[in-house]
């Protein structure tokens, strides 16, 4: 069975990047011909961005990552089959982990620095789904290198990952191409509730985590809804980056970082400016999302009354 799911991740991983190249081409053609792109140039940031996040994983992919997971494998709590609802729960633990992982990325700033650089595009667009940090390699991989601990065959999760990527591609189609899908939110994480999660709105700030399902979000009380009130704006609320230059977009989080740490007084402060949450500061607390959300939702109770 290994032998076959070997086989399996063999051609996927041949197959894999030449669909998700067609698919973006052909939305980014759709939104050409139909004059509803933006920015071209943001597109071609977002390529380059997804060249840079992916050098490391060319040397790391099959030697580090892929070797952690074999090796973490040997030492299994449970040895678990390739049956279809193996197959099932091994996409459920997958998406959960995403969505602790993604958490991570919100909530410490040193994985925002990393993160930070997918939320940097204004346009939402399949070429955003790819636009990553090059040092994405630290984050990302967390998602599954932990897995084969529960008894899932590395192989196996290696396919699932793939499957949800592509799901992930999706989910960050462009709103002039698919518009709000409500109904399918009770368990999915629709592009309507992705682009909330890319949206700098004060309301929208770090909701949606779930990169497949909505329930992670719905369990721990993180999903919001499109509001037809509330258009997305996307991007992140340092207006500083310019999202059309590779450089900032790449370096713009890590030097701001740095300043913060260089200029806190305390050691201690230095280290809480790499594990607290974007927004916080060393003076008076700072200002964190949940404190834009409440005072957004209050204004938008004051409106509707």
């Amino acid at each position: 069975m290994n032998q076959v799911l070997e086989l399996l991740f063999s051609k996927i991983s041949d197959t894999f990047g030449l669909i998700v190249l067609a698919l973006i081409t052909i939305e980014w053609i759709i939104l050409w011909i139909t004059h509803k792109i933006e920015s071209h140039k943001e597109g071609w940031i977002n390529l380059l961005s997804y060249a840079l996040e992916s050098l490391p994983y060319i040397f790391l992919g099959r030697i580090v990552i892929f070797g952690i997971m074999l090796f973490t494998y040997q030492y299994r709590i449970i040895t678990l089959s390739t049956a279809w609802y193996i197959w099932v729960l091994a996409y459920f633990l997958y998406d959960f982990m995403f969505y602790a992982v993604h958490y991570l990325g919100h909530q410490v700033r040193f994985f925002w620095c990393i993160h930070g650089v997918h939320h940097t595009a204004k346009e939402m667009k399949f070429t955003v789904a790819i636009r990553g940090s090059f040092l994405g390699f630290i984050h990302s991989p967390h998602t599954v290198i932990w897995l084969p601990l529960l008894g899932f065959d590395p192989y196996m999760i290696f396919i699932v990952e793939a499957i949800a990527r592509l799901y992930g591609l999706y989910e960050h189609a462009s709103e002039k191409i698919i518009g709000k899908q409500h109904w399918m939110e009770l368990f999915f994480i629709s592009p309507s509730a992705h682009r909330v999660h890319h949206a700098k709105n004060h309301i929208y700030l770090d909701r949606n985590y779930g990169e497949t399902f909505s329930i992670w979000d719905r369990l721990f009380g993180t999903f919001q809804k499109e509001l037809p009130e509330v258009k997305p704006k996307y991007g992140i609320m340092d207006d500083k980056i310019d999202s059309e230059n590779i450089f900032q977009v790449q370096f713009s989080l890590w030097k701001d970082l740095w300043h913060d740490m260089k200029n806190a007084p305390k050691f201690i402060d230095k280290i809480k400016y790499i594990i607290m949450p974007p927004g916080w500061n060393h003076i008076d607390g700072g200002k964190m999302a949940h404190s834009f959300r409440e005072e957004a939702k209050g204004k938008l109770k004051s409106y509707s009354n």
